[in-house]
């Protein structure tokens, strides 16, 4: 109120102030230069209203149509910045992969297979012969795939056996043995949570989303990080985790599964995950 109160007095002493030059005006002897009394008159008139105006400058709003348009740049902004879940190329691949699973499960119920190189979707689409290795069917390990024009999954299976001598495979059962000479020192102090957060779960969300889709139902972890499935009672190793937790921890690293929607039982000193 009493805001509104003082506008409305100033704005009565600029009306008063803007009649007096105007009368000064009128009745200026004709001796007397009425170009300078008319200039004092304006220069006054200017002065007062900005007087006036120069208060409320603090509470002139944004017009309508130029907030709109700000939040209009912002929206767009934020919706540039978001990045798809999946690249094209990932969601093709994983969709043949699908495929691939629902073709050779149709023969095998229990089949899991893997691609024997890194795969890239322009292989698919030229129609290439690519080579998986089968597990878990028959008497049968390997099979080769391909797409034909009309965009038909084409799948044949095959049995190849190596005769070459592997004499430095080491023992399965126990793929990299400890060194006594320099045991692995185990972490002082390692956050479950914030392992997972920051480096576990990416990975593992990774793995699991191939792994699904070439018919695997769980992965195994060992003390030393190693990631690894059971190509026919054969472990394989698929990656490794950095910093992985010590044993000690690994109560709780369930608990984070689980609550992540996975089942997690620590077997045989590892460490059994599975999403079945």
């Amino acid at each position: 109120m009493k805001t509104r109160k003082e506008e409305h007095r100033s704005i009565k002493m600029i009306k008063t102030v803007a009649i007096i030059l105007f009368l000064a005006l009128l009745f200026t002897p004709e001796q007397m230069n009425r170009t300078v009394i008319a200039g004092i008159a304006i220069a006054g008139i200017t002065g007062s209203l900005l007087f006036l105006l120069i208060p409320m400058l603090p509470r002139i709003s944004v017009p309508a149509f130029l907030r709109d348009t700000h939040s209009h740049i912002q929206k767009r902004g934020k919706n540039r910045q978001k990045s798809p879940v999946f690249d094209m190329e990932t969601l093709l691949i994983r969709q043949i992969s699908y495929q691939i699973t629902d073709k050779i499960k149709a023969a095998f119920p229990d089949a899991s297979w893997e691609y024997t190189r890194p795969i890239k979707a322009e292989f698919l689409l030229n129609c290439d012969l690519i080579r998986i290795r089968t597990f878990h069917t028959g008497d049968y390990n390997f099979a080769d795939i391909s797409l034909d024009r009309y965009g038909h999954l084409k799948l044949f299976m095959m049995t190849i056996t190596d005769f070459t001598p592997n004499l430095g495979r080491t023992n399965p059962d126990n793929p990299m043995p400890g060194n006594p000479e320099n045991p692995a020192e185990p972490p002082v102090h390692v956050d479950p949570e914030s392992w997972y957060s920051l480096i576990g779960k990416p990975l593992l969300t990774e793995l699991i989303g191939d792994l699904q889709a070439r018919g695997h139902q769980k992965l195994f972890i060992n003390e030393a990080g190693e990631i690894f499935i059971y190509a026919n009672n054969t472990p394989e190793i698929k990656d490794t985790f950095q910093h992985f937790p010590p044993r000690d921890y690994w109560a709780a690293l369930m608990e984070i599964f689980t609550r992540d929607e996975l089942k997690a039982a620590e077997t045989n000193d590892t460490l059994e995950v599975s999403w079945a």
